[in-house]
């Protein structure tokens, strides 16, 4: 009669599940730990460009309130008064001229002038409008 095989020698299928188990365990674990690392990385870069955003947002803010002040008018005033030397204007007085309407026919350059932005629609009227200093 022969011994029987001890039992930590024989075949047997539990320990082939034993070690598909533990092999899905370990998959899920380095699946888990990827997807770990992977989302700190992308913490880090979300982190990076919202101090980005900060920056320029601050240089922006600061660049807005640069232009506001280049444009305030006490600003123009005091640069074209100091550095122009433009003065206001002390004895202002209108100049009328008494211009017969036959000086503007079709011929006169003022008169086609005004015409040919009539012809072509308010586009061209727009470039060839008549000056205003008064504003």
């Amino acid at each position: 009669m022969k011994a029987p095989v001890p039992r930590h020698e024989r075949a047997s299928s539990q320990s082939m599940i034993c070690a598909a188990i533990l092999l899905g365990v370990l998959l899920s674990a380095m699946s888990l730990g990827s997807m770990r690392l992977y989302g700190l990385y992308l913490e880090h870069r979300l982190a990076s460009v919202t101090k980005r955003i900060e920056a320029v947002s601050g240089k922006l803010a600061s660049l807005e309130e640069y232009h506001a002040a280049l444009l305030s008018p006490s600003r123009i005033y005091n640069y074209a008064r100091t550095e122009l030397n433009m003065v206001a204007a002390s004895d202002v007085q209108t100049i009328k001229l008494d211009v017969p309407a036959s000086y503007f026919d079709a011929g006169s350059s003022v008169a086609s002038s005004a015409e040919g932005s009539r012809k072509f629609g308010g586009l061209l009227g727009f470039f060839t409008g008549i000056a205003n200093a008064q504003n």
